[in-house]
C-alpha cells in the first residue's frame, strides 16, 4: 500500500504571543493542492496573524510549516515568496502612479544582476500581457494603474502572486469592495487556479460566497482551532457554531420595536449635491432607522458626505430639529450633533498610530480641554466606557488601533461617536468586512441608539441587511431618490428591481418629502 503523498502546506502547533495578548496559541492548518480551503473566525480570531506567519511577515513563536513534506522557515516576506507563497491583501498594495507590468514585477523585475541592473522592458510587457489574459483582465499593460476599478484591482493582486509563481495564494477578504458580477469573475478565475493545482486560502466573512466555493473550511476561535469542515457537511449554522461557540440564529439580527408617529429631526429638501443630475428629498424621523439602497455609484456615499458637510451642496435646504442646517465642512456637522462613520475606516475613520484613548477623544477634543491642557484622566475614562460598552476587544484603551482587527476597529469608530451623544448617526456600509459575532454587537447598538431617539442613516450594500435593520428604506438609483419604502412595503423584489433602471421611479412613501 503506497503512502499518501504530503499535503501541499501543513502549519502544525503555531503559537504566536503580542505584549498582553495571545494571538494564535496551538493553531494548525492544512492544504492540499489544487483545493480551495475558506479560513474562517470572528474578528481577533487569529486569522491574520496567522497569515502573516505564513507570509513572513510574522515569525511564530512555536509551531512548524512544511511545504510539500519539508520543513521550512519563512524568516521574510521574501522567502515566502521564493517558496510559493503570495499574499493578496484586502487593502491591495500597489502603486497607482505605475502601469500594470511594473506593479506586477515591482521588486521582482527582470533584469540583470547587481544594483544597477538595466530592466528588460519588453520582456516585462510581454510577461505582463500573458499575465493579464490568464486572470481574463483585457487590458495593456502600459496602462496606468490609477485608471482601474477596485474590482480590476482585485484581479491585478492575483496576477502579480501568479508573476512570483505562487503555489500557495492567500486572498483576504477579496470580493468585500467588488459588484456581484466583479464577484462572480473572481469565483470563476479562483476556480480555474485551484483546477491548476494551485493552492488557494480564501478568509471572508461571507457565509453565502464561502459556502459556494470551498471545498474545506478552517475556523479559528480565540487564537485556537475551533474546527474543520468538509464541504458536504458544512452549513451556515455549523460555521456559526464553530465561530461564535454558540448558535445564532435569524441572521443575527435584533428584535425590532413595531414602527410608531415619530416627529422629523432632519428634513432634506431639493438638495443638488455636487455631480447628481437632480436634486433630491427626504426626511428622517427621530429615533429610526433609515436604510439607503442602491448599486456602486448611486450616490448614496456621496449624498451622506453633503449632510456631513464635505461636499457642501449646490441648492436646496434642509433643517435639523426644526432649525436651518447648512454645514460648510465636517466641523459644522460634528457640532450640530450629526456625525458621520464613513466607508474606508482606516483611511478615513481612524488614525491608526493613536490608542483606542486618543481616537476616541479626537473629534471633540476641545471637550477634554481643561484650562488649555487635555484632561487625560477623563479621556481615558470615556474610552474605558466604550471599550466595555462595545466590547472591544483589545489589550487596553493605549492599544494603537492599526494593530485591532477590522470588526474592533469598526467599533472604536462608533465609539468615538457615541461618546459625543449623537442625533444624527450616519453609518456607511458598517459591517463591511467583519464577522457575524461583530456584526451581531453592531446591530444591537442601532438598535439601542434608535430606542433612545438617535437617527441612523444605514448604507449598506448587503440588500438583507438594509430590509432587517431598516424602518424605511431611500432606494437610490444613478444619483436619485427613486422611492422611500416603509417596512411593512419592503420587500427584496421590489428594492432590487429600483435599484435598476427596470422600474419607473416611485412616489414618496408617507413620511418622506414629495
Amino acid at each position: 500500500m503506497s503512502a499518501q503523498p504530503a499535503p501541499l502546506l501543513a502549519m502544525r502547533g503555531i503559537s504566536k504571543r503580542f505584549p498582553g495578548v495571545v494571538a494564535l496559541s496551538d493553531v494548525s492548518l492544512q492544504l492540499e493542492s489544487g483545493q480551495v480551503l475558506a479560513l474562517m473566525g470572528e474578528n481577533g480570531a487569529g486569522k491574520s496573524t496567522l497569515m502573516k506567519v505564513l507570509g513572513g511577515a510574522l515569525q511564530p513563536d512555536a509551531g512548524e510549516i512544511c511545504i510539500d513534506g519539508q520543513r521550512v522557515v519563512l524568516s521574510s516576506v521574501r522567502s515566502a515568496q521564493r517558496l510559493g507563497v503570495a499574499l493578496v491583501h484586502q487593502e491591495l498594495m500597489l502603486a497607482p502612479n505605475l502601469d500594470l507590468a511594473a506593479n506586477l514585477f515591482l521588486g521582482n523585475e527582470p533584469g540583470g544582476r547587481g544594483s544597477l541592473r538595466a530592466l528588460r522592458r519588453a520582456e516585462m510587457q510581454q510577461q505582463a500581457r500573458l499575465l493579464l489574459e490568464r486572470i481574463g483582465l483585457a487590458l495593456p499593460p502600459s496602462r496606468r494603474t490609477s485608471t482601474l476599478a477596485i474590482g480590476q484591482l482585485q484581479l491585478l493582486g492575483i496576477a502579480k502572486a501568479l508573476a512570483l509563481s505562487a503555489r500557495i495564494i492567500i486572498l483576504d477578504e477579496p470580493t468585500s469592495s467588488l459588484t456581484w458580477g466583479e464577484s462572480q469573475h473572481l469565483f470563476q478565475l479562483v476556480r480555474q487556479l485551484a483546477a491548476r493545482g494551485v493552492g488557494i486560502i480564501y478568509i471572508s466573512h461571507r457565509l453565502e460566497e464561502v459556502l459556494q466555493l470551498a471545498d474545506r473550511i478552517t475556523v479559528l476561535r480565540d487564537g485556537r482551532h475551533a474546527g474543520d469542515l468538509e464541504r458536504a457537511e458544512a452549513t451556515q449554522e455549523r460555521v456559526v457554531r464553530l465561530m461564535v461557540g454558540r448558535e445564532m440564529s435569524g441572521q443575527y439580527y435584533p428584535p425590532r420595536p413595531p414602527p410608531s408617529p415619530r416627529e422629523p429631526l432632519l428634513e432634506v429638501k431639493e438638495l443638488l449635491v455636487p455631480g447628481a443630475p437632480r436634486a433630491v428629498s427626504f426626511e428622517v424621523l427621530r429615533g429610526e432607522i433609515l436604510g439607503f439602497a442602491g448599486l456602486i455609484g448611486a450616490g448614496r456615499t456621496e449624498l451622506m458626505e453633503t449632510l456631513f458637510g464635505i461636499r457642501p451642496a449646490r441648492s436646496g435646504s434642509m433643517s435639523l430639529s426644526g432649525q436651518p442646517y447648512a454645514p460648510r465642512r465636517p466641523s459644522d456637522a460634528i457640532e450640530a450633533g450629526v456625525f458621520l462613520a464613513p466607508e474606508d475606516r482606516k483611511r478615513q475613520g481612524l488614525v491608526l498610530g493613536m490608542s483606542i484613548a486618543e481616537n476616541t477623544s479626537l473629534p471633540g477634543v476641545h471637550r477634554y480641554a481643561r484650562g488649555g491642557w487635555l484632561d487625560r484622566r477623563t479621556e481615558r475614562q470615556v474610552a474605558r466606557q466604550q471599550l466595555e460598552q462595545l466590547r472591544i476587544r483589545s489589550s487596553g484603551i493605549e492599544q494603537r488601533a492599526g494593530s485591532l482587527s477590522g470588526g474592533n476597529q469598526q467599533k472604536v469608530v462608533l465609539g468615538k461617536w457615541l461618546a459625543l451623544q449623537p442625533k444624527v448617526l450616519i453609518l456607511d456600509e458598517p459591517t463591511r468586512g467583519i464577522d457575524v459575532g461583530a456584526k451581531a454587537e453592531i446591530y444591537r447598538q442601532m438598535v439601542e441608539l434608535a430606542a433612545r431617539g438617535v437617527s441612523l442613516l444605514l448604507i449598506s450594500s448587503d440588500l438583507e441587511e438594509v430590509l432587517e435593520m431598516s424602518d424605511r428604506v431611500v432606494v437610490m438609483h444613478e444619483r436619485v431618490v427613486r422611492a422611500v419604502i416603509p417596512r411593512e412595503q419592503l420587500s427584496a423584489e421590489r428594492v432590487a428591481t429600483l435599484m435598476t433602471s427596470a422600474a419607473p421611479a416611485e412616489a414618496c412613501a408617507a413620511g418622506a418629502a414629495p
